[in-house]
């Protein structure tokens, strides 16, 4: 796809710690002379990027836009070992995967954690992806220092906060397939050092570029609109309030999702029916042979098919300076979700498999409530919170409607030919989890650290389901239908675990250290709200024990300066929770914990930057396998790949500068380029990586 951007600067945008031209040395002046310093706030606290004890790719605002990393699924291109999906072909919603660890299907407990502002994401929204500060990608398991746990990693992004000096931006951006773009934003104080506030927003719209044969639409279609208000107040030295609000609201008519192939051996092929009179694997054949000759961006699909997402997001975090040393900081958040799809789960012209989930069924709420204490205590520093997460959903009637004609027992009397029509209602479902946390930093020798931290959680699932209600349209004559409906199913769960994180960093000259890190990981268990067997409707949590050693460095090759991070990794991990297709009538699916892995890998970092040219670089190489894994349906699955993790990731965003007075600014050439090796969906679907090269001047 084509684009034309335009940026209108109301002012100079403010420049950001992270990836910064220039250093700041101890005074906090800034200066020209030696290897840039990384700022990183992982730790919640600011601190250079050689002192952190973990695998960590920070990335500043301007890099982002320099690069032309506009949307959460263009990460791949600045932080290698990081993984992106858009979840059920939806492309305002994200998952993220990293170290071969995700998200399970239908589950809530992501692998991954995504924060804005301090505050997890529900459902991974990518909808905020604009005016931003910063973000920085912690790999390996989170917990003991802030929010929620995560057992493969956390990713934060932190918006760009209202400040005294009035600043802001239009970026204007002209595409084809009609693309219109306006990405905006403006600030300042309306009282200095006391009131300070920003708005920014973003528009999108985009033309299909597949078109759908049944009714001459176009598909895979973007049309979003993002607000969002910020607003900090300081009524006196040591205490702080910012408040964020913003709103989202996304469309489209959905991905050309087609037929791609046909288990010609499924059960379903089995029953004695047809579809309209022809028998479905023979319709289903000629359908896929279409298809193929039609190519993937003319689809044929009878089923109407559209995403939608409204979201309105609050978050407050208040800061207080109890004294030079101790802070008191609450984090209150309130998120409201609602979702609508509409999917031809076939992929077809023929009335298989259509499923329809309104706006006004479909929604979520999430409150979180955060309260940390931070002091510094000689050569003792650390954190100490508590984390307490309300999660409600609501899935109410979600139909799917099938008109396969089959010949059907009813009892008996009489034996049923004709469609089914069939709607799953689910009530909905509560989630909670509560944590104790805490993490100390002591120095016992000039140049050693040594960290220690523990995390207590727990976790209660639940879920409410109406069953599965069928339709048999007019069986007992015009008109007449025989309902059946579903059976009432109500079931809950608690967990509980004790994670925790021991590390030490020794500091060889100031801008060379090493560290090795010990850490202990968990994702919550589950409830299986459909599941037949009584045995299937609880799953037990993940479990990961992660070891890390590493190394960061940063020095001058004469002009030029150099920073270099490297590590190695290696995860047991067992419980491991996967999405299991039962050989049951009718057919079901559960999560099970099927199976155990053993994972390990390398991360490489290397930046060079000169007065003439900048070049960063990212490797990452990742062995995750299973150890045990067996399949109900598709056997011993042992030492296969685990999903969505490619082996090899690399970016390579070399710029050249050309060289021209300082009055007429800055003249340089870039390019931004990543591949990776295939990437597995699932234990049998490889489809090899396409490399992805951005070329900007």
């Amino acid at each position: 796809m084509k684009t034309l951007a335009l940026a209108l600067a109301c002012t100079a945008l403010s420049s950001t710690t992270l990836f910064a031209q220039t250093t700041v040395d101890a005074s906090g002046q800034t200066t020209e002379n030696g290897p840039k310093e990384i700022i990183v706030t992982a730790r919640r606290t600011g601190e250079n990027i050689l002192d952190v004890p973990i695998s960590i790719i920070a990335v500043s605002g301007d890099e982002l836009n320099e690069k032309n990393v506009k949307t959460a699924n263009d990460l791949s291109f600045v932080a290698p070992g990081l993984s992106i999906q858009n979840t059920s072909s939806n492309r305002a919603t994200t998952t993220f995967s990293m170290r071969g660890q995700g998200q399970t299907f239908g589950q809530i407990a992501p692998g991954v954690v995504a924060y804005m502002a301090e505050v997890p994401i529900p459902e991974g929204s990518s909808g905020q992806f604009y005016d931003i500060e910063n973000i920085q990608v912690l790999k390996g398991p989170q917990g003991t220092l802030f929010g929620r746990n995560a057992s493969g990693g956390a990713i934060l992004f932190t918006p760009k906060k209202p400040g005294n000096e009035f600043n802001g931006y239009v970026i204007g951006r002209l595409g084809d397939y009609g693309r219109q773009d306006v990405e905006f934003a403006a600030g300042g104080a309306i009282a200095e050092d006391v009131v300070q506030v920003r708005l920014a927003g973003q528009f999108l719209h985009r033309n299909g570029f597949t078109t759908n044969l049944f009714d001459g639409g176009k598909l895979d279609n973007e049309d979003r609109k993002s607000v969002r208000f910020s607003v900090v107040v300081t009524p006196f030295e040591g205490f702080e309030n910012h408040t964020i609000f913003s709103y989202a609201k996304f469309d489209d008519d959905g991905s050309g999702q087609s037929l791609g192939g046909i288990v010609e051996d499924n059960p379903t092929f089995l029953l004695p029916g047809t579809f309209t009179g022809v028998p479905l694997l023979p319709a289903l054949q000629d359908a896929l042979a279409a298809q193929e000759q039609r190519g993937p961006r003319v689809v044929d699909l009878d089923w109407p098919t559209h995403n939608g997402l409204r979201s309105r997001d609050l978050i407050n975090i208040t800061t207080f300076d109890v004294t030079n040393s101790i802070t008191l900081k609450n984090i209150f958040s309130y998120s409201w979700y609602k979702y609508e799809y509409l999917r031809d789960l076939d992929g077809s012209p023929l009335p298989v498999l259509g499923v329809s989930n309104p706006f006004q069924s479909n929604w979520i709420n999430q409150r979180t409530e955060e309260i940390q204490l931070r002091g510094v205590f000689g050569i003792v520093e650390g954190v100490v919170g508590y984390y307490d997460e309300r999660y409600d959903t609501e899935a109410g009637s979600v139909g799917f409607d099938t008109e396969q004609y089959i010949a059907a027992p009813l009892g008996p009397v009489f034996t049923y030919v004709g469609p089914i029509g069939a709607i799953n209602v689910a009530a909905g479902s509560l989630n909670t989890s509560k944590a104790f946390y805490g993490e100390f930093n002591l120095q016992p020798v000039d140049d050693l650290t040594l960290t220690a931290g523990i995390r207590q959680t727990r976790d209660f699932r639940s879920s409410s389901q109406l069953g599965t209600t069928l339709t048999f349209p007019d069986a007992f004559g015009p008109g007449a239908d025989l309902v059946i409906p579903g059976t009432p199913n109500e079931s809950s769960g608690k967990f509980k675990a004790t994670t925790w994180n021991l590390a030490g960093l020794y500091e060889f000259t100031p801008d060379l250290s090493a560290y090795a890190t010990v850490r202990r990981g968990y994702k919550s268990g589950g409830v299986n709200g459909t599941a037949i067997d009584p045995a299937d409707q609880l799953f037990a949590p993940e479990y990961v024990t992660d070891y890390e050693i590493g190394v960061k460095s940063r020095f001058n090759l004469g002009s030029v300066d150099v920073f270099a991070n490297l590590d190695y990794f290696y995860d047991d991990y067992t419980n491991i929770q996967r999405f299991i297709n039962l050989n049951t009538v009718p057919a079901s699916t559960v999560t099970r914990n099927a199976a155990k892995g053993s994972i390990q890998g390398i991360d490489l970092e290397i930046g060079l930057q000169s007065r003439l040219f900048d070049i960063t670089a990212g490797y990452s190489y990742l062995d995750a396998k299973y150890d045990e894994y067996i399949d109900p349906t598709r056997g011993d699955l042992s030492n296969s790949d685990f999903p969505n993790t490619p082996e090899h990731q690399l970016t390579v965003a070399p710029k050249f500068k050309f060289p021209v007075p300082d009055d007429i600014g800055e003249v340089s050439f870039l390019a931004n380029i990543y591949a990776r090796s295939k990437i597995a969906f699932d234990p049998i679907n490889k489809p090899n990586g396409n490399p992805i090269t951005d070329l900007r001047v």
